[in-house]
């Protein structure tokens, strides 16, 4: 019986072939199975998997509407303030008119007619830097305190200072301003261990310094809300994940680097925002799975690199003796997603979170005791990281760095993973995955000689 129905189902084969009909093969790794028995017998996690992505897919409240129409919109809102008195921006060289527009219109704060907010009698909130009324210690450094989303002076926001009329001084005449334009760049890979200009207090609540990490940029919708974070490793390169851009397309994002207190625009250095060129997705990632999550974004022109935006060293290829120096690291992620699954909104100051790197065989093990269940395999696309309580990334967190010192430094990094999923978030021996960039530094590569790029390791 089982020979008759072998050579019925060859002749129908031979029959379909006949009459033109094309058959499917599989690939060398495949096997032709009933799809039934292969969804049961399924173990890579797709359907449980948690992405660290924000809610919505377009962005609270909005809708598509054509490139054209914001590009004449915007183009007219930069014409009209060319005519009026505004603050410049000594980091901001566009020429695309929607750049320029948002440039102006979110990065730079100036006097409009209203003046700014009333904190007193003949007193204003202003920047921090344009105060000269005792708010500056001996060492430089603006006081902040992060652990509350307001100044209790007079309702002041974090980067500001309630400042007589009299003390106020004229944007770009602080010394800090004027002595960056020299900056020259060391290299790849090196962080502000103590931050640039603001003293946190209260530094120990998770919170990074600003300028930190200048490899950190952020990808913003045309309205200007944040979509999630990316890796500056060139000056017009940058790594993010692919599942946070399966949605969108070069000319619905931008690029911004160089940016701390997502409530603020006053920072001492302002922030650059850059269009992209193209938006390159890997092309084995998988949404159900996440396989190969990761994508490469090209800008339409450089970041002008300051002490604020710098960008990271990419690790070598994968070998057993990498995984060894990554889990005796100091490794770090940061991003702006929430702090756990609880937290109704996201940071506003960027997060600085220490984890420690798992092997392979360690995360499928503790994966595998989670709803991914005991056959769960860990692909070898993704690193694993945390599994601390009470410390992780989390949703608004996709896309942004894992990061982890270099051999033989203290406070250089190398980006060792993107941040791509999880089950839970903050939770006691359930580690997060990244997208493994040692795995996939042959694919990096391909994709920067194509667009005619070369990125060294130091």
């Amino acid at each position: 019986m089982q020979v008759e129905l072998v050579l019925v189902a060859g002749l129908l084969l031979i029959s379909l072939i006949s009459v033109g009909f094309s058959v499917r093969t599989c690939e060398s790794h495949e096997i032709c199975i009933s799809k039934k028995t292969c969804d049961e017998t399924d173990d890579s996690g797709k359907g449980k998997l948690v992405r660290r992505i924000l809610d919505n897919s377009c962005g609270l409240e909005l809708v598509c509407c054509e490139k054209v129409q914001l590009e004449s919109f915007y183009a007219h809102q930069a014409q009209v303030e060319q005519n009026s008195q505004r603050r410049g921006n000594p980091w901001s060289f566009s020429e695309n008119p929607l750049e320029a527009a948002l440039n102006e219109t979110q990065n730079l704060v100036k006097k409009d007619d209203e003046g700014y907010k009333s904190c007193g009698f003949q007193q204003e909130c202003v920047p921090r830097h344009v105060c000269k009324n005792g708010s500056i210690n001996a060492d430089g450094r603006y006081i902040v305190t992060p652990r509350i989303s307001k100044d209790i002076s007079f309702g002041c926001g974090l980067l500001e200072q309630c400042c007589s009329l009299n003390d106020q001084i004229e944007e770009g005449h602080n010394p800090m301003q004027r002595d960056i334009e020299d900056f020259q760049s060391k290299g790849c890979g090196y962080s502000n261990p103590k931050g640039l200009i603001y003293q946190l207090d209260g530094y120990n609540d998770g919170e990074s310094s600003f300028a930190e990490f200048p490899w950190i940029v952020a990808l913003m919708d045309m309205e200007g809300n944040y979509i999630c974070g990316g890796t500056l490793i060139h000056p017009q390169l940058v790594l993010t994940s692919a599942h946070n851009m399966a949605q969108y397309s070069e000319d619905s994002l931008l690029v911004r680097a160089g940016d701390w207190d997502l409530n603020s625009q006053t920072e001492l250095h302002p922030y650059q925002m850059r269009a992209i060129k193209e938006l390159h997705r890997h092309e084995d990632f998988s949404s159900l799975t996440l396989y190969n999550d990761i994508a490469l974004v090209v800008l339409e022109r450089p970041f002008k690199l300051a002490p604020h935006i710098q960008p990271i060293c990419l690790p070598p290829a994968e070998t057993p003796k990498l995984q060894e120096q990554l889990q005796n690291a100091h490794c770090l992620a940061t991003g702006w997603g929430h702090k756990n699954n609880t937290s109704p909104t996201l940071e506003h100051l960027l997060k600085r979170i220490e984890l420690p790197v798992l092997d392979h065989e360690t995360c499928q093990r503790l994966l595998r005791r989670t709803v991914l269940g005991r056959r769960y395999r860990f692909h070898a696309s993704f690193l694993c990281a945390g599994g601390v309580e009470g410390k992780d990334t989390c949703r608004g967190d996709g896309g942004s760095p894992l990061f982890c010192t270099m051999p033989g430094e203290r406070d250089r990094y190398q980006l060792v993973g993107i941040v791509s999923w999880g089950i839970d978030c903050a939770v006691k021996d359930v580690p997060a995955a990244y997208a493994n960039v040692a795995y996939l530094r042959n694919w990096i590569d391909e994709q920067i000689a194509k667009n005619g790029f070369s990125v060294s390791l130091a």
